[in-house]
């Protein structure tokens, strides 16, 4: 097994460095040429009033984990990642072997503050060794947690996410994307979300 030390090289020592003057690279680009697992969307949040409910969750959850994995293959990744469907797919051919891909076990990474380094929690670090090892692949983008909040009169939608290394069992990156504060709801706010993923890879 891989030390973490070794692990998080790949997104600083591969990260590469902007010219002067000019943005950051996204700070998950070193990953965009490895192999990587996204797994569909986990949790749901919501306070009173929000544009989703639990009734429309699930509706949502399945047309955010579509859009994430068009948005990021269209940005050049391709078929070198697999993403939200091809977990299910993994996940249906071995019902024995692989527990819901929906439900992977990520609540402690919501209410605990983790980081980087630290070892994932169970059962998701045995629930994802089983899913890479199917996958043949290493590193899994984990969007934990989707929150619907009231801000006064305007509402943001924050996701939570995190790279794993599921050889190591460690957290590699924590982050965030969202959307902007709004009155309504975008007509738009699912391929919103998904393209600000997206940015975090590859820039547009």
């Amino acid at each position: 097994m891989v030390g973490f030390a070794l692990c998080a090289s790949v997104l600083q020592a591969q990260k590469p460095k902007a010219p002067p003057g000019s943005a950051p690279p996204p700070p998950l680009s070193p990953m965009a040429s490895q192999h990587v697992l996204v797994l569909p969307v986990q949790l749901f949040r919501a306070d009173s009033g929000a544009w989703v409910d639990t009734h429309g969750w699930e509706k949502f959850r399945r047309e955010l984990d579509d859009s994430i994995g068009s948005i990021i293959a269209a940005r050049g990744v391709g078929k070198a990642w697999k993403y939200a469907a091809d977990v299910e797919r993994i996940a249906k051919r071995n019902p024995d072997y692989v527990n819901d891909p929906m439900s992977m076990g990520v609540q402690p990474m919501r209410a605990v503050l983790y980081k980087i380094g630290d070892p994932l929690p169970d059962p998701f670090v045995t629930n994802l060794r089983r899913l890479i090892a199917l996958a043949d692949v290493r590193y899994a983008l984990v969007p934990i947690d989707v929150w619907f909040a009231r801000r006064g009169p305007q509402q943001i939608v924050a996701m939570k996410l995190a790279l794993a290394d599921g050889q190591a069992g460690t957290i590699v990156w924590l982050g965030e994307a969202g959307s902007d504060p709004a009155t309504t709801m975008p007509p738009d706010l699912i391929n919103i979300l998904a393209t600000r993923i997206a940015n975090l890879i590859i820039a547009p």
